[in-house]
């Protein structure tokens, strides 16, 4: 889709929710970051608040914040992750980040409830 010039320049959120914009890497990076960020918080909240524990709360984390950031850029955004040098290159800075909230948020939850 190309741009002309008296088109005003969409801030990076207002980007995130336009479909078949040309996207850097940083940008698409730092969307993906927050989404899942997001995400984290709200499914450890989720599952801390029910009460739930174990093994299976990490596996449905881990394969949601691989799942949900994929589906969002390829069927939403229409970005093809070959472009960004793959899946994992996209989701590398955020992985880590979105572990330590989820963990912490999922464990608040369930402490304060809970105990």
């Amino acid at each position: 889709m190309a741009k002309s010039e008296s088109e005003p320049k969409l801030t990076l959120w207002q980007k995130a929710f336009v479909r078949d914009l040309e996207w850097r890497k940083d940008e698409l990076r730092s969307v993906v970051f927050w989404l899942i960020a997001a995400f984290s918080l709200s499914i450890g909240s989720v599952l801390g608040i029910m009460g739930l524990r174990g093994l299976p709360c990490l596996i449905v984390y881990f394969v949601g914040v691989v799942v949900a950031p994929s589906m969002y850029w390829t069927n939403y955004l229409g970005i093809d992750e070959q472009d960004f040098g793959g899946k994992m290159e996209i989701l590398n800075d955020s992985i880590g980040s979105g572990a330590a909230m989820f963990m912490l948020s999922w464990v608040g939850f369930y402490t304060m409830l809970h105990t």
